[in-house]
């Protein structure tokens, strides 16, 4: 090899690397609810077939804030009127004092299990129970109407007596009763 250094006998030597310099890191955030929802609905407006990543992302909201009414709403519409999200639905922690926002989770249920058909399931009249309690009774009209034809008079008449906040023996709801063929 000719070089410089060649000429004088010497031996050509390469430079050195330089070593890596040492990455210095904190601790790891800590994983939090908004970041998750706003990723979660910023891949929904991306379109795409993300469904399984945002149901995980909604997933791990609800187990970093039980009580956010936006993760389950969202999880539930993603499961398209399905008993998954009747499940979803009914993993909410109501409190004893309902909301508009818990109504519109427990109208969601009703809607579901009555367009399926599910009039067995006892989330029909829990759901039922907590929409009519924020929405009140007349709010349940059509509902009812579906039951009837089913005969599914046992829950009407506990729906009814839960919604309105009277005993099932009080002689105005027996008359009632009587007068709505739910005895």
């Amino acid at each position: 090899s000719s070089g410089i250094n060649a000429e004088y006998g010497g031996e050509v030597k390469k430079p050195e690397p330089e070593p890596e310099p040492e990455i210095v890191t904190g601790p790891v955030n800590e994983k939090s609810v908004a970041p998750r929802i706003g990723l979660a609905k910023v891949l929904s407006l991306s379109g795409g077939d993300n469904v399984e990543e945002r149901k995980t992302l909604y997933n791990e909201v609800i187990e970093l804030d039980s009580g956010l009414h936006d993760a389950y709403i969202e999880l539930g519409d993603l499961c398209r009127g399905t008993m998954e999200a009747v499940d979803v639905y009914s993993r909410f922690p109501f409190s004893e004092e309902l909301s508009f926002d818990d109504a519109y989770i427990f109208g969601e249920m009703v809607q579901i299990l009555m367009k399926l058909k599910e009039f067995d399931d006892p989330r029909v009249e829990s759901s039922l129970i907590g929409y009519g309690t924020v929405m009140g009774w007349n709010s349940l009209e059509s509902y009812v109407k579906v039951l009837e034809d089913a005969f599914k008079t046992a829950v009407l008449r506990n729906v009814y007596c839960a919604v309105n906040k009277k005993s099932p023996e009080d002689s105005d709801v027996q008359q009632y009763f009587k007068i709505k063929l739910w005895h």
